[in-house]
């Protein structure tokens, strides 16, 4: 019964005049009452006292979302997931105490900027190692830049939001090295490599010839 009400919650976002007719609030109280539902269904099956430290509740909540996340990422409507999707990470950040996009590093700054209108995003089932958890649940996510039709995949965590944020670390940069070639910055960073490397083997032959030499003299 508990999920028959999210389902009826789902249909009636699903307007037939577009994903536009589903305002914030009513993608707000979607969330609030997936939520309950889960709340409600996991009450029976843990511990009274743990249920009282405020943040075993809210990692269950966090949890929670996570799994509604995969279950909004077969919606066919895909203004409508991105939206619900975008919700569910806003309520996920405020939950463990983040700011917007904090998770975003200092290194990642001088990357090219992503359009989200310039993506084309599907989640598929995951394979491979893991498990049913893996296996049953569409967490995988294929991101496409469609004015360059640059691809990335990421199956890496169980987490749809966060495989989500990894397969755009990874476009982005893709797309630098698509844009900046040498310069970019899995172009300096192979180059690097490749210096350090070849300073290696001028050493190892500088030495090699130093004992040759020495053989010579004795």
């Amino acid at each position: 019964e508990r999920f028959d009400v999210l389902k009826d919650t789902s249909v009636s976002l699903q307007h037939p005049s577009g994903s536009l007719m589903a305002t914030d609030e009513l993608i707000t109280q979607y969330i609030k009452t997936a939520l309950n539902i889960f709340r409600d269904a996991r009450s029976g099956d843990i511990d009274d006292k743990n249920v009282e430290d405020s943040k075993v509740k809210q990692q269950m909540d966090v949890e929670s979302l996570y799994i509604l996340s995969e279950l909004v990422a077969l919606l066919p409507d895909d203004l409508l997931r991105e939206r619900i999707l975008l919700k569910i990470e806003s309520h996920v950040e405020r939950l463990e105490g983040r700011k917007p996009n904090q998770t975003t590093t200092v290194t990642s700054q001088d990357l090219p900027e992503l359009n989200e209108d310039d993506l084309s995003e599907k989640f598929v089932r995951g394979s491979g190692a893991g498990g049913q958890k893996i296996n049953k649940t569409a967490n995988r996510v294929i991101l496409v830049h469609i004015p360059t039709q640059l691809r990335v995949e990421c199956q890496d965590t169980r987490s749809l939001q966060q495989n989500r944020k990894i397969a755009r670390k990874r476009l982005r940069l893709k797309l630098d090295e698509f844009i900046n070639g040498e310069k970019s910055r899995t172009g300096l960073k192979g180059a690097k490599v490749a210096s350090k490397k070849a300073k290696t083997k001028a050493k190892n032959r500088a030495r090699q010839r130093k004992k040759a030499a020495a053989k010579e003299d004795d």
